[in-house]
């Protein structure tokens, strides 16, 4: 029996590592913090690079940054790590925001106004309850048990959450907003009574989506039609030059060359306009990001980030070699006439393709011997994005299709099973 490895990347030039590298690539913010020279960097940095930048500091040295970096940085920030689809983490958000109790006023007041009122009202909604005074000295309830906070302003009284850790962060944030903003947090807590935890979230969502596609992030809702059905009849569209000017707003640039093997790189080098192949990376980058947006691949996970832009660059391949059907001439020529992203959706459709034979072949005739290759490699075929199997030195390696030819053996593998399995 062959041992089973997922490697999932395949053996070319790590491409994801010079797209991840060009356009997300961490800013080494500890070298920018040590002289005034290059502090004053900090706020020139894109939202993604400083992002990612920030991802292994530690509290003295976030402090020390927090002056540095720009309300509209802040928000980018709030706007990339907080969010999950639709979904906001009230958790992420109280890490993030917990710098206010010990940053200085102006930096503080920066970190509240960075942040949109929805989100702080989400944060109060699901942590506290929150029972304004009714008389002179009466709330509306009085704490049963657990951790509770009068509110400076006597106004409030507030439950704060069980969890202890929680309980004391909560308790010195609201002490630390009342000295700050207190007008802005009694309008917050009363809004928060007063609207319904979906229409918070999905106006907090709406203003998110708004700034995240100005950074070239796709909705979630819009991007999932990367994963759109080509029939291989049906014909490519053929590219608008005003709908590549709104893709080509991303400042990215390259610091290398592409290298590889790939059909879409040898294709890619052909074009010497600098003008088309700039406007190819920015195509390139553009479908990267919304397939890390349909994934809901999180950019506060790395590898995560570099595997999904690999998943984006093998799948466009796939498509352009099929298309081409493998000559480099036509290839180059299909970049200037197609979307990168079309071609991404015709290699998931003969993706599609393989794994419906596949399923077939498996709900007809049961499963196959424990432990064999077939078993493996149908394994891969059917997850929910195929993945191609093969079998090095007795060992059983996964990764994602890339060319024609890892159909042809995909199918070369299926036709003799229909009488066997």
């Amino acid at each position: 029996m062959a041992e089973k490895i997922d490697v999932g990347e395949a053996p070319v030039h790590r491409s994801e590592e010079l797209i991840y590298n060009s356009v997300y690539r961490p800013v080494d913010v500890r070298a920018l913090l040590e002289s005034a020279d290059t502090r004053g960097q900090i706020r020139k940095l894109a939202v993604p690079h400083l992002f990612f930048g920030i991802k292994e500091l530690g509290d003295e040295e976030f402090l020390e940054l927090l002056p540095h970096v720009t309300e509209e940085q802040w928000t980018g920030i709030l706007d990339l790590d907080l969010w999950s689809g639709d979904n906001m983490s009230s958790e992420q958000f109280l890490d993030l925001e917990r710098h206010i109790v010990q940053a200085e006023d102006p930096v503080a007041r920066k970190l509240i106004r960075a942040a949109d009122p929805e989100l702080w009202e989400l944060l109060f909604k699901r942590k506290l309850k929150i029972y304004p005074k009714v008389e002179e000295d009466e709330y509306q309830a009085e704490p049963q048990t657990g951790e509770w906070l009068e509110t400076p302003d006597k106004n409030y009284l507030i439950i704060l959450p069980q969890n202890s850790e929680e309980s004391r962060l909560l308790r010195a944030l609201i002490i630390r907003l009342y000295e700050l903003e207190p007008a802005y947090v009694a309008i917050l807590f009363e809004s928060s009574a007063t609207r319904t935890s979906i229409e918070i979230e999905e106006v907090a969502y709406q203003y998110r989506k708004s700034r995240v596609e100005e950074m070239g992030f796709q909705d979630y809702f819009e991007a999932i039609d990367i994963y759109t059905y080509f029939p291989p009849e049906e014909p490519l569209p053929e590219k608008k030059q005003e709908q590549i000017r709104e893709v080509s707003t991303l400042p990215v640039q390259l610091e290398e060359t592409f290298k590889g093997p790939l059909l879409l790189f040898k294709a890619f080098a052909l074009i010497t306009n600098p003008h088309e192949t700039q406007a190819l990376l920015e195509e390139l980058f553009f479908v990267c990001n919304k397939v890390l947006s349909a994934d809901r691949a999180s950019p506060a996970n790395p590898e995560r980030v570099k595997e999904t832009i690999g998943k984006a660059v093998t799948g466009i391949n796939l498509g352009l070699d099929w298309h081409s059907k493998g000559n480099l001439q036509k290839a180059s020529e299909d970049l200037r006439l197609h979307y990168l992203q079309s071609f991404f959706q015709a290699g998931y459709s003969r993706l599609v393709e393989l794994q419906r034979r596949g399923r077939g072949l498996k709900d007809a005739s049961g499963e196959p011997e424990p432990g064999s290759f077939l078993e493996a490699f149908l394994e891969g075929l059917l997850k929910k994005y195929p993945l191609m199997s093969e079998q090095r030195e007795g060992k059983i390696h996964t990764r994602f299709f890339q060319t024609r030819r890892d159909l042809e053996t995909a199918k070369a593998l299926l036709d003799p099973l229909e009488p066997v399995l």
